[in-house]
């Protein structure tokens, strides 16, 4: 596998980049993904920083294991809530670890090194690999940017994805947390034109369910975890080959809530220990938080009736498939 460097030559990109503080962002393809196993494909380039280039060889020769435990998604997915998930019930339902010790250390992110300096020129790919065994991975690569090693050991992997137009809007408070300067609006349109990291959102999606023949991944959706905890609980559990009493995922059911899991410092790193890419640390205002609002169709109150009708406009427009339409609406 190799990539392509290509800079992004769209007008309103070019013209407030610096003032938005995303001079620094460009488009990444992979150049070959003979290794990943969907015919008839030609996945599109990516948005990263100028970070990518450093970082390169340790994404390309990252070694996968076969005990690794993944969680990959498209950003503000519900990956978080997948990854405290995952973790206890691969751990013994151990939920004074859990509430004592960082997500980000439990279960760090592979690739935070393509888009954020860490600390000390710290490399999230050392980190990694320097975990001891079984690692918990969170990435939010696309499948064509996976580590060639992962098709050959295919590790179990969690993918989670959402609604749209939620990602949409919590990618943007996301983003204002830690770089962005640029409004709401703004954000969004940004976002429709695949120039937000790891954009486009449709490939991305897509990519991962286009591999639905792979045994090793399961899908979740984080509106089908909203409405039936529970039932997601259980269809994890029997995908890692893990049983609990009724009381034990009552247990887990109350620790996933989203009343607890906002007030969870552990997942909401704010600690000042406890931070990736420049985020401001301390006790946050709940719009400001890590994990925000929580809510299936927040984004109703925060987007115009034009701009909810541009985001549906855009999905339909890229998305001809009715079935993977179904991903996104």
């Amino acid at each position: 596998m190799s990539f392509e460097y290509i800079e992004i030559d769209e007008p309103t990109f070019l013209a407030t980049n610096k003032e938005r503080a995303e001079e620094d962002y460009l488009l990444v393809r992979a150049k070959t993904t003979r290794d990943v196993p969907i015919e008839k494909w030609d996945p599109p380039a990516y948005c990263f920083t100028t970070r990518f280039s450093r970082y390169e060889e340790g994404l390309l020769n990252m070694e996968v294991k076969p005990d690794d435990i993944w969680v990959a998604s498209y950003p503000k997915s519900g990956t978080t809530w997948s990854q405290e998930m995952v973790w206890l019930i691969c751990n013994e339902l151990d939920f004074d670890r859990a509430k004592s010790e960082s997500l980000r250390t439990r279960f760090p992110f592979l690739d935070v090194s393509l888009i954020h300096d860490l600390p000390n020129d710290e490399s999230s790919f050392e980190r990694v690999r320097n975990m001891p065994s079984p690692r918990f991975i969170k990435t939010h690569l696309p499948v064509s940017m996976l580590p060639s090693q992962y098709w050959k050991v295919r590790p179990k992997t969690v993918y989670i994805s959402r609604n749209v137009k939620s990602v949409a809007v919590s990618y943007y408070h996301h983003s204002k947390n830690y770089f962005y300067r640029g409004t709401k609006e703004e954000f969004i349109r940004s976002f429709m034109k695949d120039l937000e990291f790891y954009s486009p959102i449709h490939s991305h999606v897509i990519g991962y369910h286009s591999l639905e023949n792979c045994s090793n991944i399961l899908y979740l959706s984080y509106e089908e975890m909203k409405r039936n905890l529970r039932g997601t609980i259980v269809k994890v559990c029997e995908f890692f080959g893990r049983s609990y009493s009724d009381e034990q995922i009552d247990q887990l059911c109350e620790h996933l809530s989203f009343d607890s899991m906002r007030v969870n410092k552990a997942c909401n790193y704010e600690d000042k220990d406890d931070q990736d890419g420049g985020a401001p640390s301390g006790e946050k205002a709940p719009d400001d938080r890590f994990i925000r609002r929580g809510q299936l169709d927040g984004w109703r109150d925060e987007l115009s009736p034009e701009l909810i009708e541009e985001l549906d406009k855009w999905t339909r427009r890229v998305v001809q498939d009715e079935e993977h339409l179904q991903l996104f609406l």
